[in-house]
């Protein structure tokens, strides 16, 4: 139990992935979630930099699927006009179907996909409950779902016990 709840690898935010070192890993798609990840918690539409990020990740060739437990509708309004492919199932993470959904959607194998996530709980164990690598980022603002507060403290004690493997950060 304690192995699915170790990221792959760690890194302060997802700006500072350096995203070719995932692709010469045989990363060909990513499972990324929104809220704290790209943007804080409850944000209403995408910022320019995630839009940059985005569209750099495409050019790189990735396939990209954004992963929330946020409503349909949400996301919806969230991504706006960018042609991004995005899985809001019946269930919540960490569920392995909502992980599948999004695997399905990509049409990529687990091995191929790497999760981004700021949540153990969630994001990470949900990811390796399906065989897919995982990156864990810090949350991007304090301001969180209740629920999810509660579970940070518990996540707290757990990432100052874990040695991650930092091989995919961006040095500038």
């Amino acid at each position: 139990m304690f192995n699915r709840l170790k990221p792959d690898y760690y890194v302060p935010s997802i700006y500072s992935i350096d995203f070719d070192k995932l692709k010469q890993k045989g990363i060909k798609s990513l499972i990324i979630d929104i809220d704290n990840t790209l943007m804080p918690w409850g944000a209403k539409q995408a910022d320019d930099n995630v839009k940059i990020l985005i569209d750099s990740l495409f050019k790189r060739g990735f396939k990209i699927c954004l992963l929330s437990n946020s409503s349909k509708r949400r996301i919806k309004k969230f991504i706006g006009n960018i042609k991004i492919e995005y899985y809001s199932g019946i269930g919540i993470k960490p569920m392995k179907r909502m992980f599948k959904g999004a695997l399905n959607i990509l049409n990529s194998l687990p091995g191929e996909v790497c999760c981004i996530g700021d949540q153990i709980f969630t994001d990470i164990l949900g990811a390796k409950r399906c065989g897919i690598r995982t990156i864990l980022v810090d949350p991007i603002f304090k301001k969180e779902f209740i629920a999810t507060r509660y579970l940070r403290r518990l996540e707290d004690k757990i990432r100052k016990n874990l040695n991650y493997s930092k091989e995919i950060m961006k040095y500038e």
